[in-house]
This record gives C-alpha cells, structure tokens and sequence, in this order.
C-alpha cells in the first residue's frame, strides 16, 4: 500500500513538471488574425495616455489595437525587435512597439501601421506581441 501511494505521488509530479515545462515553453500566438479593438494615430494614443491615464487603461489597457505613425527608432534582431513610433508631444519616444521576431523593410521616417496588445504608459505607450499591416 506504501509503495503505491509513492509510486502515484512520483507519477503525478512527473505529470505536473511535464505539463509546466509544456506551458513554460509554448510560444504567444500571434496577433496577425486578430480584429483591432480601436484604430488610432500614435499622437492621439500618447496624448490619451500622458493626459488621462486611468480613462485610457480602462478603454486601452489589454486590447488590440492598431496604431500609425512614423517609425523614430529602430532596434532588431533575430528573435526580438522594437519600433518606436514618433508623438509628436512626447519628448523621447512615444509608441513602443515590440515583435516576438525580425523585422524586415521598415527604415527610420517610414509612416506604419502596426497592430499590437497594450500594455499601458511607462513614459512610452507599450504594444506587445505587434506586427506591422500592410494595406
């Protein structure tokens, strides 16, 4: 009787650590079929946010939203890339916006479109799990 109750234990938490390892690991889906919440220009996005941040968090906060503007900042790599897009009253930065991959065709000055989950105002506005929308 005590050797099953050991065996069932040690079979459970073989179980347990495979199905954590499993979640752990599993990649985000993407966003890249998803309908937009809202459309919006990274200006207005940013000014909603600097000037009122809770009614922004309450309308924004978790949606998917696609935002345009033009490209400030650029950093890539293979597996994780950011754009920063200009508002035109933010001092530095505005909209930022991270990939879960390489970005290819897209220069500084460049006006964009980018979908992504908002994450809230951390002197940016920050999208995650974004791709770029090509009309």
């Amino acid at each position: 009787m005590k050797k099953t109750v050991i065996l069932i234990v040690i079979i459970m938490t073989l179980v347990g650590s495979g199905v954590g390892f499993y979640l752990f690991n599993k990649k985000v889906g993407g966003l890249e079929k998803v309908k937009a919440d809202y459309t919006i220009a990274a200006t207005m996005l940013y000014e909603v946010f600097e000037t009122q941040e809770q009614e922004a968090n309450a309308k924004y906060l978790n949606k998917v939203i696609l935002v345009e503007g033009k490209v400030e900042k650029l950093e890539i790599s293979k597996e994780y890339s950011s754009i920063i897009l200009k508002a035109d009253n933010s001092l530095a930065g505005g909209i930022n916006c991270s990939f879960n991959h390489e970005i290819k065709g897209v220069s500084k000055g460049d006006m964009i479109s980018i979908k992504g989950r908002c994450q809230g105002y951390l002197m940016d506005v920050v999208l995650n799990n974004c791709n770029i929308e090509y009309e």
